[in-house]
Parts: structure tokens; sequence; C-alpha cells
């Protein structure tokens, strides 16, 4: 396959791509026959359903598809090489459903040329259908062969990440809304009794109600994410997409001190929640903001027209994701790994360290006697004695045993794990290979036998 032309499709490509177009096409015949070259009689409604039929049918297909192959490519694996294959996960095989799901509509569009060039000559339904078959699976073939399904996948992700953080940003201005309705609900009904002396009062009070109401919230779905996810990890397939991600975030800060800790004492969702608060801040800052850069462009917002409305909503909307995507998210999850407190402790004990960082701690032992004395009486004490601590041996020491070098090893090893002799020969590093009772330094390593 090195020598295959890169501008021509392999042949696993157009085994695809003639697999896909042929069930796609001949299913669409079954369910419209006679109806590929004249439409005559057929209303746009009359197709939407089976070409949605057809289409949906390509994901069970080509998932049985890639079940039977791999039995097959099994079965003589084992014939040949008496041995069994590596085994295939069932999401492969459902994988395979889903690209060539999604590379159908692309292909049909992409091979429009072609089809029409085989159809002009064409004047039967039987020839159309071949015409469709042909130009369908060309297309389907280069798509397989360029790799189609990979570029497909980064741009849904980019698609992904970005209605993720919109959902985000949902999030953040809906729970004050709920969380805060009742406040809301008792503002109102008591406004006729309130004297309009203390309305700003009132409003104040409404305001830090909701804002602590929405807190509140924020903390309880972050506290009940963490328990979804772990719940999650526990039965999610390890051979599936999304299982290497489970199992990191149940390995978080976040998630492993919620199986142990109440809502109320749990902490690290209190400071998501204090997060989620401060970019709720945030939002409604740029928000003001932009809606008074639209009110110098466009004048008041009531005399603004539907595209000036759509143009100043897509602003706000795309600058809340970005702000979100690059300092909130990191920040949440900063705090949900546990790092932040690490941070801070490691900065702490910086502090408190003396300017002489280089020295080694005090001896505890000696701080203890001082500590002793000073109970009984004693005035003298003695100076406290920093205590260095022992640096460990490097293996540096290689033994010559059944024709080859075996090491490094320290010289407690040589003595516990190698038990050499007086007659074993030994060296350190690269030196010339020399009996054991021959270095001084070793002679209390030395096993007699």
């Amino acid at each position: 396959m090195n020598n295959w032309p890169k501008f021509l499709p392999d042949p696993t490509s157009c085994a695809r791509g003639f697999a896909l177009s042929i069930s796609f096409w001949l299913i669409l015949s079954v369910l419209l026959p006679n109806a590929y070259y004249s439409s005559d009689g057929f209303s746009s409604s009359d197709w939407e359903s089976p070409i949605v039929v057809a289409w949906l049918c390509q994901i069970l297909l080509f998932a049985f598809y890639h079940w039977g192959l791999t039995k097959f490519a099994e079965w003589v694996e084992i014939r040949r090489h008496n041995q069994q294959p590596p085994t295939v996960s069932a999401w492969q095989h459902w994988r395979e459903g889903v690209i060539a799901f999604l590379t159908l509509p692309a292909a049909i569009v992409m091979g429009i040329p072609v089809i029409a060039i085989f159809m002009l000559p064409l004047r039967s339904s039987s020839g159309a259908l071949v015409a469709l078959i042909l130009g369908t699976a060309i297309a389907s073939a280069y798509l397989y062969h360029f790799r189609f399904a990979k570029l497909l996948k980064n741009i849904l992700k980019f698609l992904w990440i970005f209605y993720a953080e919109l959902l985000k940003i949902l999030e953040l201005l809906l729970v004050p809304v709920l969380t805060g309705t009742p406040f809301f609900l008792l503002t109102v009904a008591t406004a006729k009794i309130v004297p309009k002396q203390l309305l700003p009062l009132t409003t104040f009070l409404l305001v830090i109600c909701v804002l602590l109401s929405g807190i509140v919230g924020y903390a309880a779905l972050q506290y009940w994410s963490a328990h979804l996810v772990n719940w999650a990890a526990t039965w999610w397939p390890a051979d599936s997409p999304g299982y290497s991600r489970l199992q990191a975030r149940k390995a978080w800060k976040h998630n492993r001190t919620a199986t142990s800790q109440s809502f109320v004492r749990h902490t690290t969702s209190w400071h998501l929640a204090a997060n989620d608060t401060t970019n709720l801040i945030y939002l409604n800052l740029i928000a003001s903001v932009l809606g008074a850069i639209g009110f110098l462009l466009f004048g008041k917002s009531s005399e603004w027209s539907e595209t000036q409305e759509e143009i100043v909503g897509s602003a706000v909307a795309v600058v809340w994701v970005a702000v979100w995507h690059f300092w909130g998210w990191p920040r949440e999850v900063e705090i949900a790994r546990g790092k932040s407190e690490a941070n801070k402790s490691q900065s702490s004990a910086k502090k408190k360290r003396s300017p002489n960082s280089n020295s080694p701690p005090p001896n505890p032992v000696e701080q203890d006697l001082n500590q002793l004395k000073a109970t009984t009486g004693m005035n003298r004490m003695k100076p406290v004695r920093r205590s260095t601590p022992a640096t460990p041996e490097v293996p540096q020491w290689y033994v010559f045993r059944s024709g080859e070098a075996k090491g490094p090893y320290t010289k407690l090893q040589l003595w516990e794990v190698q038990e050499i002799t007086a007659r074993t020969k030994v060296r350190r590093g690269e030196a010339e290979w020399q009996r054991a009772g021959e270095i001084p330094e070793l002679a209390s390593y030395l096993t007699q036998k």
C-alpha cells in the first residue's frame, strides 16, 4: 500500500464508500420505487420520512458490517496462527456506524456533479439508481480516504465546547432567577404594605437575598454534580469515549471529598459557588458595557431593528463565552482539583521559613530537651543544632555474575541482595574489576561463606 497513488482512494475506502452508497440508495428505492428520475406526483413531504429512515439505518448496518468483518478476521487469525486476537469493543462497531451516518450527507452533496454526469444519458429509473449509487460511492470513497470523519470530529468538538460553555452561562443566569423567585414574590406581595420611604431598603435587601440564594444554588449544583460524576464513573464502560475523563474527574479533590462530607461542610463546593458568583458579576458588567456601546452606535434600544438586536446579542454571547473559557473555567478546574490550596500552603511555608532557606531544619530532639529544661527551671539551654538529613547513597556498584555485569547497587544492596564475598568481582562505575576483599570500604559488607 506504500506505492498506492495518494490522489486515489485506497481499496478499504472504496469498499466502505460503495457499501454506504448501495445500502442507502437501495433502502430508499424500496421505500420510494420509481421515484429517482422523475419526481412527478411526489411532494417534499413524501421524500422526507423515507430519506430519514434510510439515513438512520446506516448506523445499524455499518455497526453490523464492522462486527461481521471483525468476527471473520478473528476466525482467520485463529485458523492461521492458532492464537486469540485482541478483542474489539462494542463502541468500535457503533463508531463505524456513526461515521457512516455523518459521512453520507456530505457524500451526496459532493457527488451531485458526478451523479448529474452519469444521469444525463439515462432515461429509466433503474439507470438513475445506478448513477446515484456510483456518484455517491465515489464521493464517499474520497471522504473516507481523506479522513473526513476526523475533520468532522474536530469541528464537532469545537462546537461542543462552545455550546457547553453557553449552557454554563445559561446556568449562571438562571440559577439566581430560580432561587430568588420566592423573594421576588414576597416583595410583590408586600409592596402595598411597605412605605415608599423604605423602597430603597427593600430593593437592596431583595438584591442581597437573590445573590445569597444564588450562591446556595450554585453550591448545591456543584455538590450534586460531583455525586453524579462519581456515580457515572462506577458503571461507565472502560472502552467507551469519555471514560478516562470521568476517572480523572473522580480523582479531583472536589469529587473525592464529596463522598465523605455533607453539603454544608463541603468547602470546595462553596469555593466553586463563589467562582460562579464572581463570573456572574463580570457577565452583568460586560452586558452593561456592550449595551452602552450599542446605545452609542444604534441609539435607544426601543428603536433597534431586529438585525441590530442580533448583532448586540451575538457580541454579548461571544464575549461571555470568551470570558468563561479563558478565565472562569480554568479557575474552576484549579479549585476542583485542589491546586489553589496546595499553592497557598506552599507559599505560606516559604514565608515562615527563615532567610537561610538552605539550612536544614532544627533537631526536634534537642528542641524537646530545651523545652523540658525550661519547664523544670533550668536556665542553661543547649543550643539547637541543625540536623543534617542523611543523603541517600547513589547506586554505583556492579557485580560480575554469570558472565555479565549486574547492577548498579548500593553497598548495602551488595550485601543484602548479591551477598558478595571476598572473592566476588565488583567494580565502581566504569572502573576495573576487582575482588571485593581488595576494596577496604566493602570490608564490612562481605558475606562469610
